[in-house]
């Protein structure tokens, strides 16, 4: 392994294999700039999923406060929880009744 200054450009650079280096050149080995953090990068308007996602963001916002759609959302998650309690009791039931059957026929 050679580890001159002429082997890494980075520590030489006046020249590398003779070619002189201008100084607007920059440096193999640098890293790029992070870019700057400015209000334009919250905003992505040329981003498919940043607007699907503002888009519906929006939406839930809006039918979330709408009192209208929050009446009809409760009352349906109370008649969906009234169903299932009664389909659960109906299936209770019908359990009773086939343990009475096998029993009676014992």
């Amino acid at each position: 392994m050679n580890y001159s200054n002429e082997a890494a450009p980075q520590l030489n650079a006046t020249s590398y294999y003779g070619v002189p280096v201008s100084q607007t050149q920059y440096d193999r080995y640098t890293a790029y700039p992070a870019p700057p953090a400015t209000v334009d990068n919250w905003f992505q308007f040329n981003n498919p999923a940043y607007v699907k996602g503002l888009v519906v963001g929006a939406a839930v916002a809006l039918v979330a406060a709408n009192p209208t759609v929050q009446r009809a959302v409760v009352s349906g998650v109370v008649k969906l929880w009234t169903g299932l309690q009664g389909g659960v009791e109906e299936i209770k039931e019908h359990v009773k009744d086939v343990k009475a059957e096998i029993s009676s026929k014992e």
